[in-house]
């Protein structure tokens, strides 16, 4: 893998871990960042989990102020899990298409949520080492675990059972 290029090299004491998603396929997320804003794109997360639970480190620095805006405090260390999001069925075949429109050939993982009834899933593998790098950041920050999930449905992946 090429090395992406980051924003200023400015190291600050992690305090947080904000685990998300890319939204699209690993390969297709790599290359939005690599070639977004002509290769200026400051939305770098720290990390990367493919599907396949390959963790890709990319990025070094404190990117709190990139992927939070407005965020004033600094030190969160952000996860990206590869994963499509939502997904839909298609009406003139039934097969199942992403928020881009590409077809969707997994399982479905069906869950009424945020006004959808179809999601892409994540994968054991994934899990497996989303849990094993979330433990190995808290140990090497001193980050104390508080088991409070915010924002998407964390609780359904099954994440939190396994790092209690």
């Amino acid at each position: 893998m090429k090395k992406i290029k980051t924003h200023s090299n400015t190291k600050v004491e992690s305090k947080q871990i904000l685990l998300c998603n890319t939204n699209r396929n690993s390969k297709d997320f790599l290359n939005s960042i690599k070639f977004r804003l002509n290769g200026n794109y400051k939305k770098v997360p720290n990390y990367l989990i493919e599907k396949s639970g390959k963790i890709n480190n990319l990025n070094k620095e404190d990117v709190t102020p990139y992927f939070l805006d407005g965020y004033t405090n600094k030190g969160v260390v952000v996860v990206c899990l590869e994963n499509v999001g939502w997904l839909k069925r298609r009406s003139v075949d039934g097969k199942f298409v992403d928020w881009l429109g590409d077809i969707y050939n997994n399982k479905v993982h069906e869950k009424k949520w945020r006004g959808k009834h179809f999601w892409d899933i994540y994968t054991n593998k994934q899990m497996e080492s989303t849990l094993k790098l979330v433990k190995d950041i808290c140990k090497k920050q001193n980050i104390k675990v508080i088991y409070n999930g915010r924002g998407h449905d964390w609780s359904s992946s099954g994440l939190r059972k396994r790092i209690k």
